[in-house]
């Protein structure tokens, strides 16, 4: 067993053998062949196994893996092989499989895509042919034409040129057709034979070849598709605050090997794995051009010149590498139960798991810290909470995402599912309703409240605050004392100002404690290991408020608030003297503003009433004599209104003038402001 360990101490060197000793490869004679036995197995939880065969060789051996094809990729992607006491790893040889499509294209009868009988014989023009139609038939194919039928399928008719001539063959008539030449015939079985093979999902023989001295220990390594392990555990809740973790792996084998006396681990983590195809060749598409024509010329000579020698770094690598192969057949690291971001579990005692079986195998056997308690989370139910335990992972283990079955006092108390808990961090599970609680809830936005106005570069910024209350309220029918955890939703932005003490952040939200507290207790909260926010009487019913808060800062420019807005900040808040007189002379000047432009509002008003009444009077007095007294009446308004629009005139140019001298000095205002 520690022979197998020991290819992950000297996997560099190994990488280094193959590179060298593949650049001078030769496929020597047949040498005997053996099987290694399966020596240790590392299950992942990424749907992939690590196999490692160990064994010893005799001289140049070939060893033989027999391989699924579906699981040649994996094995051609991770192979790694070792000669561990001197001798050295050569060719590694397996049956080719070519694309199907491409072998079928390569026979003279093209089978691919499922083709027809008519597609066949299109294929086969000029071949010799039997046909058996109606009457029996020799000659050669000359074509097959497909007619068009109205309102039915299409007819295929076969054109055969016979010792009698032509003869036109109805396909549907025709029960059986062979070829004369045999050649064509091999083909056709071959071409049948490849597509069978292709289907097939037999084993694979994979040659790999030590060479070497004397006796000798060899290691194989590779990669396959195997299940997920999976994991199951069972907790025992004691009264003193602690649990029974018992924790079990679940080996698959639905492989063709038998797995005897293996050393097992599983590995806690998900590494990157994908397939690439290496099994099947690949070809590219390459263009085919025609090669260039040039005119010749007669070359110069030229002075000749020293070649230059390998740089210094170049020929010193070479050294380091001839250096290590030297010293190892195969030389390496040993890796602990940490792997990286990874956490191992390594059996202990050999495992045996015949061909498609499958065994648990216990990993985890520890007493824990076990808090009894329950959990109302309103995404699981809206009424009452789930009965749970807050288990403290102090193993030093990485437990591995699973299902928990829970036993108490009462024997079976329920089932639970556990994620990933690392070392030092806790899980919470809960596994069975808590029929003695009832919870409900109730949500409320109180309406925003400015706590500060500020004056700033020619803006008024103002602190609100938003507040949301939400109110918990919690009947109980038990007289035990129960710890009750509430999952609170968190709100973005917001955060918990009350109760306290603060309650403890989770990822989506916040867990507040409640202690249901029997009569006699003692002093439950000593032995709690999280903090509890509200304590009231089993059995009783209780209140729990939380108030969540957020502030945030409005700000708008002094150019757009109106002075009646301003009025009313002066009014309700503090400011300092300097800001106080600004905010006033501002208030001023839009006070003053306004004014103004209300009186110039009135006048246009006033002007436009009078350019109607004007027209009024025009039109009627073109009906009446000159000198009628109605007329003379009419020519008295125009007079006092033409006055009257002369006044509005010159007042309107005095308030537009007046306008534009205060609007200056509150621009003025707000260039000092913005400029600090």
């Amino acid at each position: 067993m520690n022979n197998a360990r020991s290819i992950r101490s000297r996997l560099p060197g190994l990488l280094l053998a193959l590179v060298f000793s593949l650049g001078s490869l030769t496929f020597a004679q047949e040498a005997p062949t053996m099987s290694l036995p399966v020596s240790r197995v590392v299950l992942f939880t990424n749907g992939v196994g690590y196999f490692e065969h160990a064994g010893t060789v005799h001289g140049t051996q070939e060893v033989l893996l027999r391989i699924e094809s579906h699981d040649m990729d994996d094995l051609l992607q991770s192979l790694v092989l070792l000669d561990l006491d001197g001798g050295s790893v050569q060719a590694v040889r397996y049956p080719s499989q070519d694309p199907l499509a491409r072998t079928l294209a390569s026979y003279s009868l093209d089978l691919s895509g499922n083709p027809s009988l008519a597609d066949l014989l299109r294929q086969a023009r000029g071949e010799g042919v039997r046909i058996t139609a109606g009457t029996s038939l020799a000659g050669t194919i000359v074509s097959v034409e497909t007619v068009q039928a109205p309102e039915s399928a299409p007819l295929h008719y076969l054109n055969l040129s016979t010792d009698d001539g032509f003869r036109r063959i109805n396909l549907a008539e025709v029960r059986d057709i062979r070829f004369d030449r045999a050649e064509l015939r091999a083909e056709m079985d071959a071409a049948l034979a490849a597509i069978s093979r292709h289907r097939e999902t037999d084993l694979n023989e994979v040659r790999l070849r030590f060479s070497g001295d004397g006796e000798r220990r060899v290691v194989v390594g590779y990669v396959r598709e195997m299940p997920v392990w999976k994991t199951s555990y069972r907790v025992v809740l004691g009264d003193d605050g602690s649990a029974e973790l018992q924790g079990w792996a679940i080996f698959d084998n639905p492989t063709s090997l038998d797995l005897r006396d293996i050393e097992v681990s599983f590995v806690a983590g998900q590494p990157i794995s994908f397939i690439t195809s290496l099994y099947e060749p690949v070809y590219v598409q390459r263009p085919r051009i025609q090669p260039a024509v040039s005119e010749s010329h007669v070359p110069p000579e030229y002075e000749s010149m020293p070649v230059p020698s390998a740089p210094a770094p170049m020929m010193e690598m070479q050294a380091r590498m001839a250096d290590t192969l030297e010293d190892m057949g195969v030389s390496a690291a040993a890796t602990g139960s940490q792997q990286g971001v990874n956490f191992e579990y390594r059996v202990s005692e050999p495992v045996s798991i015949p061909r498609y079986e499958s065994a648990m195998i216990p990993i985890v056997q520890q007493t824990i810290p076990g808090q009894r308690l329950s959990v109302f989370d309103p995404a699981v139910r809206d009424d009452n909470p789930m009965r749970g335990v807050l288990l403290e992972n102090d193993t030093g283990l990485h437990l591995a995402a699973g299902t928990v079955t829970v036993f108490d006092a009462g024997g079976f108390a329920g089932n639970a599912r556990m994620a990933d808990v690392l070392p030092g961090a806790s899980a919470l599970l809960t596994y069975a309703t808590d029929l003695a609680v009832r919870v409900s809830r109730e949500a409320t936005t109180e309406p925003d409240t400015v706590t500060d106005v500020r004056l700033d570069s020619g803006l008024l910024v103002s602190t609100i605050l938003h507040r949301h209350v939400t109110t918990w309220r919690l009947a109980s029918d038990t007289d035990s004392t129960r710890l009750l955890l509430v999952e609170h939703a968190a709100r973005p932005g917001f955060e918990i100002v009350e109760p306290e003490p603060a309650p403890v952040r989770t990822r989506d939200g916040y867990r507040l404690g409640v202690l249901l507290e029997a009569e006699a207790a003692g002093d439950v909260q000593e032995r709690l290991s999280l903090p509890v926010q509200l304590t009231c009487d089993a059995g009783s019913e209780c209140t729990l408020r939380v108030v969540e808060e957020r502030v945030a800062a409005s700000s708008v420019s002094l150019s757009t608030i109106e002075s009646d807005r301003i009025a009313l900040y002066l009014a309700n808040y503090e400011f300092p003297a300097d800001q106080r007189a600004t905010l006033q002379e501002v208030h001023d000047l839009q006070v003053s503003l306004s004014g103004l432009r209300a009186e110039l509002s009135r006048l246009n008003e006033r002007r436009d009433d009078i350019f109607v009444e004007q027209e009024r009077i025009r039109a009627n007095m073109a009906g009446l004599e000159q000198s009628g007294s109605l007329y003379q009446r009419y020519v008295t308004e125009l007079t006092e209104q033409e006055d009257e629009l002369a006044e509005i005139t010159e007042r309107v140019a005095e308030l537009r003038q007046e306008i534009s001298d205060v609007e200056a000095e509150r621009d003025a205002l707000f260039r000092r402001l913005l400029n600090g």
